[in-house]
């Protein structure tokens, strides 16, 4: 049977994994390691590897490396670093000659081809880690939510601050009570993008060039629609482009906002989106900088609470009187005139705002939260963990063994990415839009609504769009 009927099977059969979602520790090979392949092995994904190897090495090996760009010189320091592991250019190939000597996945390629790789993994009952943001498209996060749970898999986005001591300071504050009644948080991500170098002035995409000889581009499309090879769309590029990407919001929201998402909205999903601001718009690549605020309508897990996002340079959110420039070490830097964006630089992150007048401010990844003002404050403990030996990486791999339980498990990875792709859409359609969260579709808008499903997959990828 080739890999096209094999797939075409499963999806027929209801696709029914052909090994058993959850392994025991006793599945695995005599030296008891995880045995682990890689679908993307350049920059992310050879940063992620490189993890792996010093966080897990007792308890992980690699035994594939997949990338459509392979022999590419952001490929040639993990195919330096693994020698002897077998090299493929299309992960479907991967699977059909060494699926039963693969326990787990690490999916570490452009956010539009997240999906199908980690669909196919899971139909075949591979525990999977997947790159942040988790999907392109709303019903893509929706899909793969809905495949984790079929399947049985141990799963994991890879935000890495969500297994920080910043993660379980963020769920005591909040379980405890120490931080309450939030009616605003305001998250920023102000730093240059990729596609700032456009300054919005995209009227077409880029002219096709000839596809590198050690390029497979058309599996690097995937389920996309066709687009010709151009640079500007490979090694990291991609992020610029609306089709390909997820912009800032998919970059770094992840980092920014991900505790807020999970303790304080209980991973809730707006029922409106408003741009407030929208500089350097086009048709094709996202702008250079954004206002969006969503609102999440009081229920019976939170109060009303506006969410703010700023992107952009220089798009600074009003920032409160005492606020703290930190450094990325986390050594404050007090300054009197917050408005001075010469003299300072604003970090990703965000603040919290009481209704009794208490801020709270917290950087991007590992940064720890501090009250606004009294940066040196005593505040309460929390359980902490050595982020040296509990990290992101081990955590995806202990949990695949049995041990413990994922912290960014696709059903909280899910929701967070399609409050991504929400604020994307109206990035995108360059208006605020209203979402149903019952229905799952944006209110009134038939163009904006068009784009939580996206363009119909290439054909040959069909299959995936099943669970």
């Amino acid at each position: 049977m080739n890999r096209r009927s094999f797939l075409k099977s499963i999806v027929a059969a209801g696709a029914v994994p052909l090994m058993p979602g959850c392994f025991s520790a006793k599945a695995y090979k005599a030296n008891g390691k995880v045995r682990l392949a890689a679908i993307g092995v350049g920059q992310q994904g050879w940063y992620d590897l490189q993890q792996f190897a010093n966080d897990a090495p007792d308890i992980c090996e690699v035994v594939a490396l997949c990338d459509t760009d392979m022999g590419a010189e952001a490929t040639l320091p993990a195919i330096k670093a693994y020698p002897d592991v077998p090299r493929y250019k299309d992960f479907r190939v991967m699977f059909d000659e060494m699926a039963d000597s693969i326990d787990a996945v690490l999916i570490a390629i452009p956010d539009f081809s997240h999906f199908p790789a980690a669909m196919h993994a899971m139909k075949l009952g591979k525990h999977v880690y997947v790159e942040k943001p988790l999907a392109h498209t709303f019903q893509e996060c929706d899909l793969l939510m809905k495949a984790a749970e079929k399947y049985g898999v141990v799963t994991q986005m890879g935000n890495q601050g969500h297994s920080s001591n910043k993660y379980y300071q963020h769920k005591e504050y909040f379980e405890k009570g120490y931080i309450h009644d939030v009616n605003l948080v305001r998250v920023h991500m102000n730093m240059a993008r990729r596609w700032h170098k456009f300054k919005g002035n995209i009227f077409t995409y880029p002219i096709g060039q000839d596809i590198p000889a050690t390029l497979d581009w058309d599996t690097w499309l995937t389920t996309a629609r066709y687009h010709e090879y151009s640079p500007e769309y490979t090694q990291g590029e991609w992020r610029c482009w609306y089709d390909f990407g997820n912009g800032a919001l998919g970059d770094w929201g992840a980092h920014t906002m991900d505790c807020v998402h999970e303790f304080l909205l209980k991973g809730d999903l707006p029922t409106k989106v408003e741009l407030l601001k929208c500089e350097g718009w086009n048709q094709f690549a996202f702008p250079c900088a954004t206002t969006l605020a969503f609102t999440f309508p009081k229920n019976a897990l939170h109060d009303d609470i506006r969410l703010e996002w700023y992107d952009g340079a220089d798009n600074w959110p009003e920032l409160p009187k005492g606020f703290t420039f930190d450094k990325p070490d986390g050594i404050p830097q007090n300054s009197a005139n917050v408005e001075d964006k010469s003299a300072k630089k604003l970090f990703p992150g965000k603040e919290m705002y009481q209704k009794d007048g208490t801020v709270w401010q917290s950087l991007s990844h590992r940064h720890p939260l501090h009250r606004v003002g009294d940066y040196n404050a005593k505040l309460p403990d929390f359980p902490s963990v050595d982020e040296k030996k509990h990290t992101h990486y081990r955590n995806f791999i202990l949990a695949v063994k049995g041990e413990t339980k994922t912290t960014s498990p696709f059903e909280v990875g899910g929701r967070i990415s399609q409050l991504f792709t929400l604020g994307c859409i109206a990035q995108r359609v360059r208006r605020s839009i209203v979402f149903d969260k019952a229905k799952g579709e944006i209110v009134g808008d038939e163009y904006a609504n068009y784009f939580i499903k996206g363009p119909q997959p290439r054909k040959g990828w069909e299959c995936y769009y099943k669970v």
